[in-house]
């Protein structure tokens, strides 16, 4: 199954992670294995594009939480995880891959919506 890419540039790209939540995950195009392999100025592109993401999901989603990942176990890439938590989805306290809670019902704004700001505030900053 592709993942739908919301956004992509010289030397990122973003997709969507199918979940009851929004959630967005940030890739490097080049394929390096630790944060700290890249360059400097990658490295603070990187953590621009997912404070930007941050400040767009709790303006538009106001959740009670916004959660950042960063494992490469499965996929050595480097690639964050932004998601959008909420006291009433499926695992909240737990992360995303612990222990299901609950059978959430969230509701949620239209996620075009959100993507087309993420677009929108990243072509002012990129």
């Amino acid at each position: 199954m592709s993942k739908l890419r919301i956004y992509e540039n010289a030397n990122f790209y973003i997709e969507k992670e199918e979940s009851e939540i929004p959630w967005l995950k940030i890739f490097t195009k080049e394929a390096y294995k630790e944060l700290g392999d890249l360059p400097k100025e990658l490295r603070e592109q990187l953590f621009a594009i997912f404070a930007l993401i941050e400040d767009e999901m709790r303006r538009y989603y106001n959740p009670n939480k916004i959660n950042m990942a960063s494992f490469g176990n499965m996929l050595p890439h480097v690639h964050l995880h932004v998601m959008a938590r909420f006291e009433n989805d499926s695992y909240f306290p737990n992360p995303m891959w612990g222990e299901k809670l609950r059978d959430a019902d969230l509701d949620l704004p239209n996620e075009e919506e959100f993507f087309k700001r993420v677009k929108k505030a990243l072509s002012q900053i990129m």
